[in-house]
This record gives structure tokens, C-alpha cells and sequence, in this order.
């Protein structure tokens, strides 16, 4: 009988060891299989978010970039006319001449002034000053056929076009074109109906060692007074420019 007892009390003991061993193993499972589960859901989670904050910071780096291309335009563009302005000029004037320089290719410049503009202001105030300002400089962006020529706003009453890759031939005769352009433009501002001249400065050449856009500058701003100084309502050549068989601004159109 005693026997009997102490193997059933042995069984006990193992069955309720297997127990706890089992029990233990289950809550172990249960833990770990929990605890993976938790980390695949965080590493999801994570992952999410990272893919979300990658996209939001791809938005703002891209309207950064338009914010920023918004303010160099209008730090570049002219208020009055919406062409651009004396800092663009600058800047672009430097880079090709340095590029004309390197290129062995011919750079041309036109400056441009309305004739008898203070005239126009002193008898017809400033807002029809500055009509005539806006509309020359429609008219003048209008005879620009390639994306490569530029006009700008000089200063007051000129204006400046820049005319990379362009043969003193073609460029005489865009300079020619906008003069007729604008002696036939009429502007009308109330019952008042305006029309002006301009004259023109044209110097055309290949960049030198030495050579400064100041110096495109001035030879083209003395080939301007000279037209001035002759009558107005022409375009003079500038002496010092270079023929070549360069492409004109009709080219390329």
C-alpha cells in the first residue's frame, strides 16, 4: 500500500513538473511570439513613417526650389516692363563674353534709347512715360525670335539686347528692324496717341583675352550717342566691330 501511495505521489510530482514545464514553454511562446509580432508592427509602423516624412520633405524641397525660382525671377525681372532688369544684364552680359571668349564665337550687344523721351515726360506726365516704356518694350520683345537673345531694361529709357552666337550682319539687321518697328508704333493713352523713335548702338565681336562685358558696354553706348548725335532714329555700327559668318538672330527662328 505504502508503495502504491509513493508511486502515485511520484507521478503527481512529475505530472505537475510536465505541468509547469509546459506551461512555461507555452508562456514563453506566447511572449516571444507576441513580442515579434510587436516588433514586425513597429518595424512597419517605422517604415511608414519614414516613407511618409520622405514624401513630405520632397514636397518641401520642391516648393523651396519654386520659391527660390520665384524670387530670383522677380529679383531678375524689371517691375515697370516685366523684361528683364539691370542685374540680369550684368550677370548675363559677364557669362557670355566669357563664353564668346572661349568659343571663338561672335557676341553682339544693342543699345537702345528713346529719342526725346524727357521730352514726352515734361509734356505728358509720368504715367504716359511710363506707357511708352511698357510698350516699347513689347514691341522690342516682340522682334526677339530666338530663346538665346536677350533684352533687358538698361536704366530710364534704354534698353540693352544681348545676342550670343550673332554676326555684325544680323545683327544690324535686327537692330534695323526694331528701329522701323518702332517708328511705326502708335500708343494711345486716353484721347492722346504717342509715337517715338529710337536709336540704336550695334557693336559685334569675337571676345579677347582681356575683354570685360564694361567694355561691350561702352564701345556699344558710344556707337548709340553717335546715332543721337546725327539726327536719332538710326542705328550706327560700331567701327571696332568684327565681320563674321556667324548665324543671325532669323536663323534659328
Amino acid at each position: 500500500m505504502m508503495h502504491w501511495l509513493e508511486l502515485n505521489w511520484q507521478a503527481l510530482l512529475l505530472g505537475f513538473c510536465l505541468g509547469v514545464v509546459l506551461t512555461t514553454l507555452c508562456a514563453w511562446f506566447v511572449f516571444y511570439f507576441q513580442q515579434k509580432k510587436w516588433q514586425l508592427n513597429v518595424a512597419d509602423q517605422l517604415e511608414d513613417n519614414i516613407q511618409q516624412r520622405t514624401l513630405e520633405l520632397q514636397i518641401t524641397l520642391t516648393e523651396l526650389a519654386d520659391k527660390n525660382k520665384q524670387l530670383e525671377q522677380q529679383n531678375t525681372l524689371d517691375a515697370l516692363t516685366g523684361i528683364r532688369n539691370r542685374a540680369f544684364f550684368d550677370q548675363k552680359l559677364a557669362a557670355e563674353v566669357k563664353r564668346s571668349r572661349r568659343e571663338r564665337s561672335t557676341l553682339a550687344l544693342l543699345m537702345i534709347d528713346i529719342d526725346h523721351f524727357k521730352a514726352v515726360n515734361d509734356q505728358h506726365g509720368h504715367l504716359v512715360g511710363d506707357l511708352v516704356i511698357k510698350e516699347v518694350a513689347i514691341n522690342l520683345q516682340q522682334e526677339l525670335k530666338r530663346s538665346t537673345d536677350h533684352l533687358c531694361r538698361y536704366g530710364g529709357e534704354e534698353f540693352a539686347v544681348i545676342l550670343p552666337n550673332t554676326a555684325l550682319e544680323g545683327a544690324m539687321v535686327l537692330a534695323e528692324q526694331i528701329r522701323l518697328c518702332i517708328a511705326n508704333l502708335r500708343i494711345q493713352y486716353e484721347r492722346l496717341e504717342l509715337s517715338v523713335t529710337v536709336s540704336i548702338g550695334c557693336y559685334a565681336a569675337i571676345a579677347e583675352i582681356n575683354s570685360t562685358s564694361t567694355d561691350f558696354i561702352q564701345i556699344a553706348d558710344t556707337a548709340l550717342y553717335q546715332a543721337k548725335n546725327e539726327g536719332r532714329n538710326r542705328v550706327i555700327c560700331s567701327p571696332e566691330s568684327v565681320i563674321s559668318t556667324q548665324e543671325t538672330p532669323d536663323e534659328s527662328v
